[in-house]
């Protein structure tokens, strides 16, 4: 928008845009566009908006500690399980020896320090180290588990299999059915690898098992190789970018009028509610099947409440070009700089995984499980119907997924942004713009089911979409940088766990 309050004309290249006189990073506060009607609004209650959202992020960080999150952390730490047996597994078969099982820390996996011990005593009987097997479950035998009688005959099934493979005996043959039932339903992935053998009934199996734990390791070093490629890129364009910032060849292009920011307090307020309650409805009449689906609908028809400000008095094209809901030119050049942003951004999100491992590892020292056990790692619930569930699951998880954005970032880098900009104005340009980021992300990462641990993850990727909407205006850019971060993330999953 220009300074007489009409649409902002859009540079043609990017070349022309970095020529721009130098200028400040963050042009004079009250530039573009200003209250059109203000006879017709009334007066903006944005104290009690703020009540509602804290009152609403509360009640939904607390449902979410209850027992959903519960089953969520359980079944997070049994595809983590898997995910770590295949990959020692097929890290040995593409090394062509067993050996590598000598370097991997005992704790690789979640759980108790019974559990740990005897997947660990899977992995070295299978491997044919029967001498290491035999130690470690004499140590194993040690801890208090007769006051458990599950515990103690789930130690005794991995024992008969132990001794089992060192007689070169198939293990269907050599266990007991119950044994072997015990064993699949316990350690899953491994446990299912464990009874099976090279001969016999079960080959094909243990064929098709090794055949996932070879596309599992080889995924991990691949996808390794390409991230490390994608950090060194990213962190060159997150360079550049303050740069040009700096020496104001590149500005920020967000401006904020005054008075209408109570308005988009209230809306996110009522969004917020409306979503959450939607989402909580479906949860209680929609078939499990299609809950995921319904969940999509309920995003789209949350956006209902932005008529809000307009019933408010709020002119309609007022609110749609406030909300960066306007349309640019070049609307594919905002499209390339939302893929930009992403790869830019990928150094802030390696900063806020690390400071992830940080909280996983303080987890860890209060309550036992150790860092790499992934018992409490973050992790949303969409992940496991992506992972595990049928066709139509995955369909609608890779809908939502991909189609969830545009509601989160109209909402969030939209009204609550707008909000937050305006009430932080009277601190400085400066001051308003990193207030309203780190206020605007945190809110947005806490109330996501990953957890505490997830915070910082999810701030990160927050704070990088802000930054997007602070400099673009527009929210074509973040909602096509969050579209990416969210496919990215399920095409690995599909990748690693399919």
């Amino acid at each position: 928008m220009n300074e007489s309050g009409g649409e902002e004309s859009w540079p043609r290249s990017v070349a022309h845009e970095t020529a721009l006189p130098a200028e400040p990073i963050f042009p004079a506060e009250g530039d573009g566009l200003r209250t059109e009607n203000p006879s017709a609004q009334s007066r903006s209650y944005p104290y009690w908006a703020w009540l509602v959202i804290l009152l609403a992020a509360t009640t939904i960080v607390g449902l979410q500690r209850r027992g959903p999150r519960e089953q969520v952390r359980m079944a997070g730490a049994e595809m983590m399980n898997d995910l770590q047996a295949r990959y020692l597994v097929g890290l040995s078969q593409i090394s062509g020896q067993a050996a590598v099982l000598q370097s991997s820390p005992r704790d690789a996996f979640g759980g108790d320090s019974l559990s740990r011990g005897l997947r660990w005593v899977l992995l070295l009987s299978d491997a044919g180290r029967h001498d290491a097997a035999a130690s470690e479950l004499d140590s194993l035998a040690k801890l208090p588990v007769s006051d458990s009688p599950e515990q103690a005959e789930l130690l005794a099934a991995v024992r008969s299999l132990a001794e089992v493979n060192r007689q070169g005996e198939p293990p269907l043959q050599g266990l007991s059915p119950e044994h072997v039932r015990l064993i699949q339903e316990q350690f899953g992935w491994l446990g299912r690898l464990a009874v099976t053998s090279d001969q016999g009934e079960s080959s094909e199996t243990r064929r098709q098992l090794m055949g996932e734990a070879r596309r599992t390791a080889g995924s991990f070093m691949g996808l390794s190789v390409v991230a490390i490629l994608a950090l060194f890129v990213g962190f060159g364009l997150l360079v550049c970018f303050g740069v040009l910032l700096a020496t104001g060849s590149l500005r920020f292009r967000l401006q904020c009028p005054t008075g209408t920011g109570g308005y988009y307090a209230e809306t996110f307020a009522l969004w917020f509610v409306v979503f959450f309650a939607l989402n909580l409805g479906v949860g209680l009449v929609v078939p499990s099947s299609f809950t995921l689906g319904a969940s999509g609908v309920c995003s789209g028809l949350s956006l209902l409440t932005l008529y809000w400000p307009v019933w408010r008095g709020v002119p309609a094209e007022q609110v749609r070009r406030e909300l960066g809901l306007n349309w640019p030119d070049q609307t594919s050049r905002e499209i390339l700089f939302g893929g930009l942003g992403y790869v830019g951004g990928l150094p802030v999100l390696l900063v806020g995984m690390l400071l992830t491992f940080v909280l996983m590892r303080l987890q860890s020292v209060l309550a036992g499980p150790s860092l790499l056990a992934f018992a409490d790692a973050p992790m949303h619930p969409i992940i496991e119907p992506l992972a595990r569930g049928s066709w139509l699951v995955r369909l609608q998880a890779v809908t939502v997924v991909l189609l969830v954005p545009i509601t989160e970032e109209i909402m969030f880098r939209g009204a609550l942004y707008r909000h937050l900009r305006e009430a932080f104005g009277g601190w400085g340009k400066a001051f308003s713009v990193v207030a309203s980021i780190l206020v605007s992300s945190f809110l947005f990462a806490v109330i996501h089911p990953q957890g505490i641990v997830g915070v910082p993850l999810l701030a990160a990727v927050a704070i990088v979409l802000a930054i997007l909407r602070e400099w673009r205006s527009a929210l074509i850019a973040p909602i096509v940088m969050h579209m990416i971060v969210n496919g990215v993330t399920t095409s690995l999953v599909l990748l690693i766990f399919s």
